[in-house]
């Protein structure tokens, strides 16, 4: 039986194109389901800001589905790399349970935390070959019931189509883009005048978000006059120093 890997993030992609899991399909499927419009979800499109993609942020996602029914023509076992932290990944696992929930298929899917002797992994992306390869075998099929379960909580997502969505202790919530906001500012207070670099480190080690994620919240909150540039760097956004208003 073949096997298609679904994995979010370049990392992932790149270890596992090290490891001994090199011989599957490897499916990269960099998709940000955690943001954005989800009303043509089921063209196979989504509307990200634009400020989050540095160009149009409408993206088609028609060739990874193509990949996907290609598999499940071929009765191939289909397994999702994720985390009970990571939002993207876990976001896509939800999305392919929602596809394929009235579909006969072989569907699996790891998550990065449960890794024996590895500490904290947050994300597959963060693993080594090694560990991947050994992740693999801590794999969970999932029943019909359980895709129904992951597939009822997409379309709530979907139905609510809030602007932002998060994991917060194993529970995906439908919440404001201005959820985080007091969150940075707090960490921002207590940081003083600070590179925006610094600043953004120490939110992912509280909360784990893209850091271009973190920049346009931070920006949204320069824009609303809640932070201040203090020392202006043209060339890198993340060298500016901010601070509180």
């Amino acid at each position: 039986m073949k096997i298609l890997e679904i994995v979010f993030g370049n990392s992932c992609y790149m270890t596992m194109k090290n490891s001994s899991l090199r011989s599957n399909n490897i499916l990269l499927f960099n998709l940000l389901l955690n943001v954005g419009d989800l009303s043509k979800i089921e063209e196979h499109k989504i509307n990200i800001p634009d400020e989050l993609c540095n160009e149009n942020g409408n993206y088609s996602f028609k060739k990874e589905i193509v990949i996907i029914n290609e598999a499940i023509k071929r009765k191939d076992k289909i397994r999702i790399w994720t985390s009970h932290y990571n939002i993207y990944s876990y976001l896509i696992m939800l999305y392919i349970c929602n596809i394929l929930k009235n579909i006969e298929c072989d569907l699996y899917v790891t998550y990065s935390d449960e890794c024996d002797n590895v500490e904290y992994c947050i994300s597959p992306s963060v693993m080594n070959p090694k560990e991947l390869e050994n992740l693999a075998k801590l794999e969970h099929k999932l029943s019909e019931d359980d895709i129904l379960k992951f597939s009822n909580t997409w379309e709530e997502l979907v139905k609510s189509n809030s602007e932002m969505r998060i994991l917060e202790n194993g529970i995906v919530k439908s919440v404001s883009i201005s959820y985080y906001d007091s969150m940075i500012l707090d960490k921002l207070k207590l940081l003083g005048s600070v590179k925006v670099s610094k600043l953004v480190a120490m939110l992912i080690q509280e909360i784990y978000l893209m850091d271009i994620l973190y920049v346009y919240l931070i920006k949204k909150l320069i824009k609303s006059g809640k932070i201040k540039v203090v020392k202006i760097d043209n060339n890198r956004f993340f060298d500016n120093v901010i601070e509180l208003v």
